[in-house]
């Protein structure tokens, strides 16, 4: 071996020696490779845990947003019960439809479903259809009836959504108190308005699986957020005396040709609303079909000026001051009295009388000529003590405080004018409160209308506290102007509203009103205030009517309408009566268990019956049929657990055909027909009734009728021409 060659050997060997080494021990490069894919392993790591982790629930939404579509379940909204506990306003189980248009296979298909399920024309639902927002539109909201048609519809642009719909249990029934909501279930007016916030709840929340094809389902296995209720109220109103309150003042607007009416009751003792009624009213199921006058309360946000109810101030003022007493000698100048430019006249002019019976004979000339003797400020602040100039702080919105003079704004006749009633402006709430603050000893109370909050557990989360607002006169004025105001019912201008066995506390007023700044001759308020039982007071209560016709006078007008309130919330209330007046002999004695009997005639026979239930009396005679003929007459006290016989037509007619029928009471007549006579059907007595339920009445009986005259039937008969036809007056 050469030199060379063994030197390029140990050249090599060294070479192998060298490479050996390097893998043994990596360079700096290889370190830093290791740890750059390290690094990309960790951002790996971090990555997948923040998709995993951090990020999870946002792809699950993602990722569910496709398959899955959110919906909202709407709370239900807070009950409106009564001061009984009676549910005046409820829910109902409803559902809405609605469209997708971008997602609609079938629309006629969707049309004809709906047209032949809920109403109206195919063309009318194509056109609604066709005409909606893209994503989602609205085609039928709070569908309360279930239409199995619509269901079974499964076109993936079609959306049924479970719902519910405010219900009106009574109807018109505290429409104005209560108020409405709007199609999104916000309210709109009254308490539903005023206390949105708590009657709202609170919503939940679910999803609905998306299938293949695009449909919507629900499915058990997704997890359901339930909505909470909200809360309900309950109001300080007995319906039962409201819907008597409504009906009996929509008869008595109705009679009086009047335009507008009030009616409110409050419980002297505590304030609180026992019914407040107006005239014109509404159904708050269909408030667009109402006209904005009719969704008010008159009595809480219009002002009027009183007239003679007004008195009640000036004599309260008088007395508790010491300027007079009842046995007082006053003269009413023989009905004129001459006052500057003005003369201040009387309706039932008087000379010399005791003051007692210048109130009941509600003289303005005896009243203007007490008024000069109080001093300007006490006469103003007895006004104003009594609640007249300010608002009274009732819990509902819209109260108007009225207008009273101060007296540096007093004029040489103003005291003489506000003495009875004018130059002032009030509110029928304010009038009524003044007579409660009288009924309760002279104590004024605050009047309210919501007694408590309850939440969706019925456990109360807060309840208005009896208020008491100022003490106005002393109880032994206060006892005084009682047995004055009873002396006004029994002997004066208030007979009208008198009841036998029922003390009655109250005054009349009649008003010219305003017109183009003057006194009109045509235009003016009635009204009536009172409260009974005089002696330990239940209920005070106003009744005003707005523009009468028939009678300017509230002793003829509002009198008759709060007797006839009075009587049926005395059965209803049970209120106990002193002297009860029985059927034939028009005697007197003590009854204690007793009722008002109804006028039933008009009614259906199951109607009567419950109504009779509800009062504890009985019903005997018929078993369907149209009521008409009743044995004992409306109005008369009948001792709980009689009976009332009555005749309806079908039986009457039964009873032709047997051998017992007989003709008296039921005016038949007895028509010669060629072969054989004819009997034709009996003509009932519809005297003293409505219109409306004399013409119900008549053709039930099958008789036509042909009316003149408006307000209550005060002679009737049988047309020569045609026997099977009435003819009425009315006046």
């Amino acid at each position: 071996m050469s030199a060379r060659q063994s030197q390029n050997r140990q050249s090599r060997g060294e070479d192998d020696q060298q490479i050996s080494m390097e893998f043994v021990f990596p360079p700096d490069r290889l370190k830093f490779m290791f740890g750059f894919f390290l690094f990309l392993f960790s951002i790996a790591l971090i990555r997948i845990f923040y998709v995993q982790v951090i990020k999870a629930g946002e792809i699950m939404e993602g990722k569910r947003k496709q398959h899955m579509v959110p919906v909202t379940l709407q709370a239900q909204r807070g009950e409106i019960l009564d001061r009984n506990g009676r549910v005046i306003v409820a829910n109902v189980k409803a559902m809405t439809y609605a469209v997708d248009i971008t997602k609609v296979v079938n629309k006629i298909g969707i049309a004809t479903a709906l047209s032949l399920a809920i109403g109206e024309s195919i063309e009318y639902w194509m056109d609604k259809i066709n005409h909606g927002v893209k994503e989602f539109s609205y085609l039928a909201r709070d569908v309360t009836a279930r239409h199995i048609m619509l269901d079974t519809i499964r076109d993936p642009g079609f959306i049924k959504i479970p719902t519910y719909r405010r219900s009106y249990v009574f109807g018109s029934g505290a429409a104005q108190i209560v108020g409405f909501t709007d199609p999104d279930k916000k309210g709109t007016a009254g308490i539903e308005l005023m206390l949105d916030s708590l009657f709202r709840g609170i919503n939940g929340r679910t999803f609905m699986r998306r299938d293949a094809v695009n449909n919507l389902y629900y499915s058990h296995e997704i997890p359901v957020q339930e909505p909470r209720t909200g809360n309900a109220v309950q109001l300080t109103l007995d319906i039962e005396l409201q819907r008597i309150a409504e009906y009996e003042l929509a008869e008595g607007v109705n009679s009086s040709q009047a335009e507008g009416g009030t009616v409110i009751a409050l419980e002297p003792s505590t304030g609180e609303v026992l019914a407040i009624a107006s005239w014109p009213t509404y159904n708050p199921t269909n408030p667009q079909n109402a006209i904005s006058d009719a969704k008010r309360i008159h009595g809480i946000t219009d002002m009027y000026e009183p007239g003679s109810t007004f008195k009640l101030v000036t004599a309260g003022a008088a007395l508790e001051e010491g300027i007079i007493n009842p046995d007082s000698w006053v003269h009413g100048m023989n009905g004129t009295l001459r006052v500057g430019d003005y003369e201040i006249k009387d309706s039932h002019p008087i000379g010399k009388v005791r003051f007692t019976e210048a109130l009941e004979q509600s003289s303005n000339i005896v009243f203007a000529k007490l008024s000069e003797k109080i001093d300007d400020f006490k006469f103003y602040k007895y006004a104003r003590d009594f609640g007249f100039g300010i608002v009274l702080g009732i819990d509902f919105p819209g109260e108007a405080p009225g207008i009273l003079k101060r007296p540096k704004q007093f004029s040489k006749t103003t005291k003489k004018f506000m003495a009875y009633g004018y130059e002032l402006g009030a509110t029928a709430l304010q009038m009524v409160n003044a007579f409660s603050t009288i009924a309760n000893g002279g104590e004024m109370m605050r009047p309210f209308m919501v007694k408590k909050i309850i939440g969706p557990d019925e456990k109360v989360i807060s309840e208005t506290k009896v208020q008491r607002i100022r003490s106005v006169l002393s109880k032994k004025t206060a006892k005084t102007l009682t047995y004055m105001l009873k002396r006004v019912v029994e002997y004066g201008t208030g007979k009208e509203a008198r009841i036998t066995g029922m003390p009655i506390a109250g005054k009349t007023g009649t008003a010219q009103q305003l017109v183009n700044g003057q006194y009109s001759k045509q235009d003016y308020t009635a009204s009536f205030v009172g409260y009974f039982p005089a002696d330990a007071p239940k209920v005070a209560m106003i009744v005003m009517l707005h523009k009468p016709k028939s009678s300017i006078y509230g002793g003829s007008t509002s009198a008759p309408i709060f007797k006839k309130i009075a009587q049926k919330w005395i059965t209803a209330s049970r209120i106990p009566v002193e002297d009860i007046e029985r059927t034939n002999a028009g005697a007197r004695q003590r009854v204690q268990d007793s009722a008002i009997v109804p006028d039933l005639r008009g009614l259906t026979y199951e109607h009567a019956q419950e109504i009779l239930q509800h009062i504890g009396l009985r019903i005997k005679g018929a078993d369907h049929g149209t009521i008409i003929y009743q044995s004992i007459p409306e109005g008369i006290w009948l001792e709980k657990g009689k009976s009332i016989i009555v005749s309806t037509q079908d039986a009457i007619l039964n009873r032709k055909q047997s051998k017992t029928f007989s003709l008296k009471d039921t005016s038949a007549v007895i028509k010669k027909v060629p072969g054989k006579p004819t009997i034709l059907k009996p003509l009932p007595d519809v005297r003293g009734m409505s219109i409306r339920r004399a013409l119900s009445v008549l053709h039930a009986s099958g008789y036509k009728a042909r009316l003149t005259g408006k307000g209550k039937v005060v002679s009737q008969m049988r047309s020569k021409t045609n026997p099977k036809e009435c003819i009425l007056q009315a006046q």
